[in-house]
């Protein structure tokens, strides 16, 4: 699917997969502390976990009226604040979008599909929209 911006001097289309790479960018600078998962709360492959486009089949990115709405699936690391990342996550998504393609976000939703420790995962269903 591509999304097309207009502007004075002509359009621009972007990818999928360039929205998605935005997402990703933003979930690797957690080092590890949260992954990208599908809805159901199974982990990424390998080359997921490393930043893989794989990655973004996992994603909901739409085009609505207003912008983009995008749903990412995460699983975030026991003892690490669900609030934070969520809050950092999300501002980081839209700054890093408007930045590079100009296009607006209409809303972004993070939703935890679990906590995982050494040994297990729990399961969650926590959504944060903004």
């Amino acid at each position: 699917m591509i999304y097309r911006v207009e502007t004075p001097t002509g359009s621009i289309s972007f990818s999928k997969n360039i929205i998605g790479r935005i997402v990703l960018e933003a979930v690797l600078q957690f080092s590890g502390k949260v992954m990208i998962s599908n809805y159901k709360g199974k982990l990424a492959g390998l080359a997921q976990k490393r930043g893989g486009l794989d990655a973004i089949g996992t994603m909901d990115i739409t085009m609505g009226a207003k912008g983009l709405d995008l749903r990412i699936y995460v699983v975030i690391r026991f003892g690490t604040s669900i609030g934070m990342v969520t809050d950092k996550l999300i501002e980081g998504i839209y700054t890093r979008t408007k930045e590079l393609t100009g296009l607006e976000l209409n809303s972004v939703a993070i939703v935890v599909t679990g906590m995982i420790s050494k040994q297990q995962m729990t399961r969650r269903n926590i959504e944060v929209i903004k």
